[in-house]
């Protein structure tokens, strides 16, 4: 029995350990979609909740949503009553679920005491680098400008790693060249080998055959002197 369950907790374990493993890994970022009146320090962000006028903004989206006729609406604007509204003096929560407005009773009972109490830095005034690459943030020309020199750099990289293949294919073109050249010097100079080669066994040869002429000449007059 024990050796039952024991294989049970591990088959169970190593279902759960691949998800748990890449819930960890799949890390998401919104720093540039968050709107410039939120709360520094979330690198990610669904929902932002507004206890002061009881609204929920999505951040994904860039929509505000309320309880109007008797059901959740969503818009890119306030109702016109919150149209001056300040966000940047009141307060704001970060809820990261699906749908809270869908438990909102206890959304507002929880955080009903948050109206008054702002202690906190906004994206718009934090001078962290991180929070440039939002478009509205004041120092958003900072991030552009740092992204202008690593393209640069990278173009200029880039370049050279072509100019430097490029000598390297021209280096190599010339060194086969030369290989090539070296290759048909020694077959010409094999070829003129084999001619001279030829042309002194042609020698002997000849040579020899006149040699054995006379040989035979002088041997057939010395019997017909006889």
């Amino acid at each position: 029995m024990k050796k039952l369950l024991l294989t049970a907790v591990i088959l169970v374990g190593g279902l759960i350990a691949p998800k748990t493993a890449e819930a960890q890994i799949q890390i998401r970022v919104n720093i540039g979609a968050q709107p410039i009146w939120g709360p520094v320090g979330f690198e990610y962000v669904e929902y932002y909740y507004i206890p002061e006028i009881d609204v929920y903004y999505h951040v994904p989206t860039r929509e505000f949503i309320y309880y109007k006729n008797g059901r959740w609406i969503a818009r890119r604007t306030l109702p016109s009553a919150y149209r001056h509204f300040d966000f940047y003096r009141t307060r704001v929560v970060v809820i990261n679920e699906y749908k809270p407005f869908l438990r909102h009773h206890e959304i507002q009972r929880r955080y009903s005491n948050y109206r008054d109490f702002r202690p906190y830095i906004t994206i718009r005034d934090v001078r962290d680098p991180r929070y440039f690459v939002n478009r509205h943030h004041p120092e958003h020309y900072r991030w552009l400008k740092e992204q202008q020199r690593r393209d640069d750099r990278y173009k200029d990289r880039r370049d050279n790693d072509r100019r430097d293949k490029r000598g390297d294919r021209y280096d190599n073109r010339d060194r086969n060249r030369s290989d090539n050249n070296r290759g048909d010097r020694d077959r010409n100079r094999n070829d003129d080998n084999r001619r001279d080669n030829k042309r002194e066994n042609n020698k002997r040869d000849s040579n020899s055959r006149d040699n054995n002429s006379r040989d035979n000449n002088r041997g057939n007059g010395s019997i017909y002197r006889r």
